[in-house]
């Protein structure tokens, strides 16, 4: 296990790095001038001279290029243009709005999801098992955008129930409504694998050994068939929040939540390199590890999978 973790740790320095070459070069291709961003409309050649000259644009791409990779590996992801800040003190700021805002989204999914598909799964074809399939149907074909800016309208300005966007005390008011939002898909993609998953192992001969003894009916569908059933489910739950952690940007933009995704569009906007390249590289490096502890889940729910070296 430990030679395991090991080669993957190392294999991701050159992930990293290519994600790092990738962001840099696609940034610097992309049309516009980050000087003249900076400068403003109404800045003159010289001012926007002196800009290119503070922060490099006016050296070889490859020499920026080199420069920045040697900040990277010194741990330094950069100055925001924007803003004047370190880049990681800007992800250490918003980096906990976003994560909050994940892991109530995934509390949602996995409370609703898992539920919906364990009663279909133990009444197959019956009305609950096609409502649940016909609302995770819907679950999965709904865009974010449009079921949040459902939910402001109705929940938030109609029924006043809940405020409609913003992040306000920072209370749980403001992240039911996101959260749901955010989760909704998720749940529908669990509550389909939850129940292809248990359908799969309810007719295996060790449950009907397990009953044969005598053991209760929840000990059986929870002990037994549902531990049998957990590996793609937990392949679900560690992919959706890792893309919730790194992709979260349509719902903190329509519910104008202070994140890390929505920030980023902003530095998209003003050419904020440094910005963009440093979060980019901070959400690569969430998901590979989000993806490591979830193939370490593997082997601790399955004594039958084995890392070997």
């Amino acid at each position: 296990m430990f030679t395991y973790v090991l080669r993957r740790l190392l294999l991701m320095i050159p992930v990293l790095w290519g994600v790092v070459t990738i962001t840099f070069f696609l940034g610097r291709m992309a049309p516009g001038d980050p000087a003249d961003a900076m400068a403003g409309q109404r800045a003159s050649e010289e001012q926007r001279q002196r800009i290119r000259e503070r922060y490099g644009f006016d050296k070889p791409l490859l020499v920026q290029y080199g420069v920045y990779l040697l900040n990277i590996c010194k741990g330094d992801l950069g100055i925001s243009y924007d803003s004047h800040r370190p880049v990681a003190a800007i992800i250490a700021e918003r980096f906990p709005n976003t994560f909050r805002l994940a892991f109530s989204a995934m509390v949602v999914a996995i409370l609703l999801g898992i539920t919906a598909g364990l009663v279909s799964a133990l009444f197959p074809n019956t009305f609950y098992d096609r409502l649940a399939m016909v609302l995770s149907l819907i679950g999965i074909s709904t865009p974010v955008f449009w079921l949040g800016l459902l939910l402001m309208y109705f929940v938030g300005v109609r029924l006043q129930w809940l405020p409609p966007s913003g992040f306000g005390d920072g209370g749980i008011r403001y992240l039911i409504l996101p959260a749901i939002a955010l989760g909704t898909q998720s749940v529908a993609f669990l509550a389909r694998m939850t129940r292809a998953g248990m359908l799969e192992v309810m007719n295996e001969e060790y449950l009907v050994t397990a009953r044969a003894k005598g053991m209760r009916e929840v000990v059986v569908i929870f002990k037994h068939a549902f531990a049998n059933a957990v590996i793609p489910i937990i392949t679900i739950v560690g992919l959706d929040f890792a893309s919730y952690l790194s992709g979260s940007v349509l719902t903190e933009k329509v519910f104008s939540w202070p994140g890390l995704g929505r920030h980023i569009v902003t530095a998209i906007e003003q050419r904020d390199y440094p910005l963009i390249n440093g979060t980019v590289l901070f959400f690569a490096l969430i998901f590979i590890l989000i993806n490591l502890i979830v193939d370490l889940l593997y082997a601790y729910l399955d004594p039958r999978i084995r890392y070997e070296s």
